[in-house]
């Protein structure tokens, strides 16, 4: 019952963002009382859901501070709250999931905090991919590097098939590009891709450095499920479960 709640409402986030991005602005105001929350939270204990937003504008790109603060709320759920049996990793920006890594990190790197951050990067992986939780990452901006390699190491991902976003056409994409930019993903990372997709369909993509657009990302299986709402619009209890994940202000 927990995965199929989870399923609903992510579909049900989804659906807020296709009419606007509304979605996006009450996780603002409702899920924390501090703006600047790097994760912005909630739980609902009777249905067994919570919800972890990433909210780190402009694109959600991974620092050592965010990375330490996905861990950090992921162990607080599994810690703290027995009943929730699956979590939702999803985005306060409409049209991004993650970026992927902060790039600020790499570059000129600080010599003490660089294998921090990598540590930190590994961690998340660890504690996404080993948590007791069921998983799911909503998909309805792009979510390339290693906003990809999150999605992937959650259990499932839904992700939206595209559409006017804002007034703009959106169609979000995901994949391990760095070979785009002249770098070459991790080989843990690579690995998770050939673990998700097969080896020769990996091989190709990493070399290759390919953004897979939705409907792309399903039929090669880099996403589990993709939501069109141009055929489809979210019911009265998909709202409702929705809303008992967002606290009071």
């Amino acid at each position: 019952p927990a995965v199929n709640t989870m399923r609903m409402i992510a579909s049900s986030i989804l659906a807020k963002f296709r009419i606007g991005g509304s979605f996006a602005i009450r996780h603002h105001r409702r899920l924390s009382s501090a703006a600047g929350d790097l994760i912005q939270t909630g739980i609902d204990e009777d249905n067994g859901v919570a919800i972890l937003v990433l909210n780190r504008p402009p694109a959600n790109s991974l620092s050592m501070e965010m990375n330490e603060e996905i861990s950090r709320s992921i162990k607080n759920i599994e810690d703290n709250y027995p009943k929730v049996q699956s979590v939702i990793l999803a985005s306060s920006n409409p049209t991004i999931f993650s970026a992927g890594l902060d790039i600020a990190e790499l570059i000129a790197p600080d010599p003490d905090r660089l294998p921090k951050f990598w540590n930190s990067l590994q961690q998340v992986y660890i504690d996404l991919y080993g948590s007791r939780l069921a998983t799911v990452s909503c998909l309805h901006g792009h979510a390339p590097a290693a906003g990809c390699f999150l999605a992937m190491a959650c259990d499932y991902r839904v992700m939206y098939g595209g559409g006017n976003v804002n007034g703009r056409n959106h169609v979000p994409t995901i994949g391990l590009n760095e070979t785009q930019l002249g770098i070459a993903a991790p080989q843990w990372m690579g690995q998770l891709l050939v673990r998700t997709i097969g080896f020769r369909k990996a091989e190709l993509a990493l070399a290759m450095g390919t953004l897979f657009p939705s409907q792309s990302a399903l039929e090669i299986g880099l996403v589990d499920e993709i939501v069109s709402f141009e055929s489809k619009q979210s019911s009265n209890d998909d709202d409702a479960s929705l809303q008992a994940l967002l606290p009071d202000k």
